[in-house]
């Protein structure tokens, strides 16, 4: 026996006795030699002498690391090349499929605009109003379960448009107020001033470019767009007719950025008598700056086939049920704006859509 175990032994025994002794006196430990009690006595009688000051139970814990499930976002264009100031769109696509939360799409470092995942796809239209090559990206910004991803970049080709031409005009309609007050202004127009009866429907994100059709179709800053329609029962604010006095939800106007761009937050409408589901539309430019008697007035429409869809099987459109007047049988549809105002929708009636639209001054 070597003269280390010798001492182990020894220590070991000498504990014992006094452990007896002292009658479990369990604050008291003797000083072992570590190396020579590694090897003679197990883990679990370690353990235990270990533990004899406390006379407790000794416990051990684990943590478990809880990574986030990997993405992949990958961007495609609705068209590789694209005239000055047309309407592309974009989607991206998430995976997993599962994956939620939003997408913001690049122009280089420039954000074009944000979309929500629904199913995997966020989709924007846009436009660009310079030739030139697009560098595009797609950002999609992750969630609890889900990292970020970033898809690869997609290029567009924007070719010169040779002529423009000016926007149909369409009629004022009846149901005009001024909005100019400054709580008017607001891209978000669902509800009155105060926040309050916000109305329901088919969620709508409509982005407006306005365009100088005798300056080289160049973008034009600071013309006042004003929007207004009725809701989804077909009913207006702020018409006493309506009984609607004092409200002024679906009312509203923006101010043109350099790009000549503005964004409303409002809802597909319903409809009323005599007329199909439409939203009016007022372009206060250096052309018509301060004119409300309808020279500076058009209207924009919807796919007749959505129109039918809603007004039959989508709650509370389908509380009206089916117009009687169609885009073709419209008279500001068919003979003043001549079918050329009809949007371009992207998205579901659960999710809701987005469209943009191109407006040429002055209106004609």
């Amino acid at each position: 026996m070597s003269e280390k175990s010798g001492v182990a032994i020894s220590q070991a025994a000498e504990w014992e006795q006094h452990h007896s002794s002292e009658e479990h006196d369990h604050h008291w430990c003797p000083t072992l030699d570590r190396r020579a009690a590694l090897r003679l006595l197990s883990m679990s009688t370690l353990a235990t002498v270990a533990g004899c000051g406390k006379g407790g139970t000794a416990t051990s814990t684990s943590s478990t690391s809880s990574g986030t499930t990997a993405s992949t976002t990958t961007l495609t264009a609705s068209a590789t090349s694209v005239a000055q100031n047309a309407s592309v769109t974009l989607t991206a696509t998430v995976s997993p499929s599962a994956a939620t939360g939003t997408v913001v799409f690049y122009n280089g470092t420039t954000s074009l605009g944000t979309a929500t995942l629904s199913s995997g796809t966020a989709t924007l239209a846009t436009s660009f109003s310079t030739a030139g090559t697009e560098t595009l990206t797609a950002a999609y910004g992750g969630s609890t379960t889900y990292a970020a991803s970033t898809s690869a970049a997609v290029t567009v080709t924007v070719t010169a448009s040779a002529a423009c031409s000016s926007t149909l005009e369409g009629e004022e309609g009846p149901y005009f107020v001024d909005d100019s007050a400054s709580g008017y202004l607001r891209s978000n127009v669902l509800s009155n001033l105060d926040g309050t009866d916000t109305e329901t429907g088919v969620a709508l994100a409509l982005t407006v470019y306005v365009f100088d059709s005798e300056n080289s179709c160049a973008a034009m800053q600071g013309v006042q767009v004003d929007i207004w329609s009725c809701n989804a029962s077909g009913i207006y604010s702020a018409e006493s007719s309506e009984s609607t006095t004092g409200q002024s939800w679906l009312r509203g106007y923006q101010l043109t950025d350099s790009a000549g761009k503005v964004e409303f937050s409002t809802i597909i409408p319903g409809w009323y008598s005599g007329r199909t589901t439409h939203i009016h539309m007022r372009f206060r430019s250096t052309y018509d700056e301060t004119d409300t008697s309808g020279s500076n007035t058009m209207q924009v429409f919807f796919d007749q086939t959505l129109i039918d869809t809603l007004s039959t099987s989508v709650s509370p459109y389908s509380t009206e049920g089916t117009n009687p007047t169609t885009n073709a049988s419209d008279r500001v549809y068919t003979q003043q704006e001549q079918g050329t105002t009809l949007l371009t929708l992207t998205g579901s009636n659960t999710a809701g859509y987005t469209a943009t639209f191109n407006a040429y001054m002055p209106i004609g």
